[in-house]
């Protein structure tokens, strides 16, 4: 069963602060939630540094109840996104502050001092402790243990646990030339993506007929199903698989109850409520239909042509099956709208500054002379200035607003007492739009990123990025960087090259691009493109 409890520890430091350490177990086996076992058990500090440095209980922060009162009608936080809460509890608190835990969630300590990233960084031992998906952990774990059979996957698992999974997928996920060989079927989905779009652009207006959005995550579907599974689902055909329409339908709304009842406050530890077994049952339909072709994908395994690629689930099954099946489920769970919204995402800053769009062009055309040419190995790599609008874009607009870190050791924090087993969220998006590190932050130049000179109107401007390298890290860092991190790269810059040598995109709303909270940043309002057809002569 899983096993709550709420305790009070004391610490022998200044202050003699105290903070909340949560134990939630899974039949008997800890869970990702006891953070303080896998932390350094040596003695607590008692260096200068440590005891000059004021108290925890001193980092400023709201009460539980002021907090709470932000949220309520009227209130600070009152329907903010994600990115808008960080702005306005920075101007309210400043570069370091604490918000204190509610319903069992453990207090989070929020900074913006890039010497902070790096000190939590360069302590993070070789097991990086990162609170994942509560929900999935208990779901996998206690729920549905005849399918996952003890395996959380690195979203939910810490420790060794975390460290065995991670060790098996880093070859297959991470290598270079490993990704990189799916990108002849990727830049055929691309293709097939344009061609659906024709389908629906108006030839008048030059605007499309359904959402926009919708059709981008119908894409990343398609592309990770493949990468994943050597499958196609036809999500870009005229008869798409029913099963992957329901499919993409309840990652959606696994989106939306992971915010509600992983980030958000909620009891649902305690007691579950009908909407936390409304998420069980989401969970649920994933799984059966995720099973369902992986069972089908594995039918067709040994039949592998001389040469032919092998799928991510056919090389992990070589590996291990129960991390094979857990991987690729998460695959095509975090597959979709993380990389549809950080397609989306780059697509508008480029639809907004049509001279950057139009230097891309030029790059685009000198890789596809003709839109019936073919993407490869040879003409994809050098495209420096594609790549300089991918970063600059993911600067201005990551998915999430920091990255998060249990500490396993003692620190020190713009000068205060962090214990051992807190959390620590460092805000890069917010440093990422300060002029501080990146000159003119709010504009788009993705000259910034480039180290030479393309022509003499793109001129490398490296003095208007930082040089600190833990204000930049779209995808994490260290041991932990995001494991999807080459598969996703591939992926977008695949679909823009076809995009911006097929179109000029325009941006059409008079207002900028809105997000919404989920457990990433997601675009969301009036999202409309004028899409017009370009030659192939220049």
């Amino acid at each position: 069963m899983w096993k709550y409890s709420n305790k009070i520890i004391y610490r022998n430091v200044s202050g003699n602060q105290l903070w909340f350490d949560r134990n939630l177990s899974v039949g008997g086996t800890r869970s990702q939630q006891t953070q303080l076992e896998l932390a350094d058990t040596s003695t607590p500090r008692i260096d200068e540094k440590w005891q000059q440095a004021r108290p925890y209980g001193e980092i400023p922060g709201p009460s539980p109840l002021r907090m709470l009162s932000f949220f309520m009608p009227g209130g600070a936080l009152r329907n903010t996104n994600l990115i808008q809460m960080n702005r306005v509890m920075r101007e309210m608190y400043g570069d370091i502050y604490c918000i204190p835990g509610m319903m069992g969630k453990p207090n989070v300590v929020f900074t913006y001092n890039p010497e902070d990233f790096e000190m939590t960084y360069r302590n993070e031992g070789v097991w990086p402790i990162r609170i994942g998906l509560e929900s999935l952990n208990y779901y996998r774990k206690v729920h549905r243990p005849d399918v996952f059979k003890g395996v959380g996957g690195l979203a939910s698992d810490q420790g060794q646990e975390w460290a065995d999974i991670r060790n098996k997928v880093n070859p297959v996920l991470m290598k270079v030339q490993n990704v990189r060989q799916n990108l002849p079927q990727l830049d055929q989905i691309s293709k097939e993506f344009i061609d659906k779009l024709e389908t629906q652009r108006n030839p008048e207006t030059h605007t499309l007929t359904t959402d926009f959005h919708n059709e981008l995550k119908m894409w990343a579907f398609e592309s990770i199903s493949f990468v994943a599974l050597n499958t196609r689902m036809g999500l870009l055909s005229d008869n798409p698989d029913p099963n992957a329409d329901r499919l993409a339908k309840h990652m959606g709304d696994f989106f939306n109850y992971s915010f509600q009842f992983d980030v958000q406050p909620s009891i649902w530890t305690v007691y579950k409520t009908a909407g936390f077994k409304k998420f069980l049952k989401t969970y649920d339909n994933i799984t059966d239909i995720t099973s369902n072709y992986i069972e089908t994908a594995m039918k067709g395994f040994g039949k592998n042509e001389d040469g032919k690629t092998k799928c991510v689930l056919e090389q992990l099954l070589e590996l291990n099956k129960k991390v094979a099946v857990t991987m690729v489920m998460d695959m095509l769970m975090a597959g979709i709208d993380t990389t549809s919204s950080a397609c989306l995402t780059i697509l508008y800053h480029l639809a907004r500054n049509p001279s950057k769009q139009e230097k891309l062009r030029r790059e685009l055309h000198r890789i596809l002379p003709t839109t019936k040419d073919s993407l490869t190995d040879q003409n994809t790599k050098n495209m420096p200035y594609l790549r300089a609008c991918i970063k600059e874009g993911l600067r201005i607009t990551s998915i999430t607003p920091g990255n998060f870190r249990i500490t396993p050791k003692d620190l020190v924090l713009s000068g205060y007492q962090v214990p051992r087993g807190t959390g620590v969220l460092m805000g890069v998006l917010e440093l990422s739009n300060d002029d501080n590190y990146f000159a003119q932050s709010s504009e788009f130049i993705p000259e910034r990123w480039l180290k030479t000179d393309l022509a003499p109107d793109i001129q490398a401007c490296p003095a208007a990025r930082t040089r600190n390298p833990f204000v930049y890290l779209p995808f994490g860092f260290g041991p932990r960087t995001c494991i999807g991190k080459r598969i996703a790269e591939l992926e977008i810059e695949t679909l823009l090259v076809r995009l911006l040598r097929s179109y000029k995109v325009s941006w059409l709303p008079e207002t900028p691009i809105d997000y919404e909270s989920t457990i990433i940043l997601s675009p969301c309002g009036d999202i409309r493109f004028k899409l017009e057809p370009v030659g192939d002569s220049m």
